[in-house]
């Protein structure tokens, strides 16, 4: 429930880090356990650490992790 306090906006923690969910799922046996059970929670995770550690220069970091998300630069291999 704690998620639906962040605003709607254009990017967060969770959507840097799974930019290319569709091909996780694509390649998944199962997509529906895949996105269930492995995908929600960390993105869950990512959008309560972002509620507690809440930041305006944190907000601006992620801003420019986005931009370097979309040209490209890979995430996945910091993810827990």
């Amino acid at each position: 429930m704690a998620t639906l306090l962040l605003p709607a906006g254009i990017t967060s923690e969770a959507s840097i880090r799974y930019k290319d969910e569709a091909e996780l799922l694509e390649a998944a046996a199962d997509p529906d356990r895949v996105y269930i059970e492995e995908i929600v929670p960390q993105k869950m995770k990512y959008n309560l650490q972002s509620i507690m550690e809440f930041s305006f220069f944190g907000d601006i970091a992620t801003m420019f992790r986005t931009v370097f998300a979309v040209l490209g630069k890979d995430y996945s291999e910091e993810m827990i």
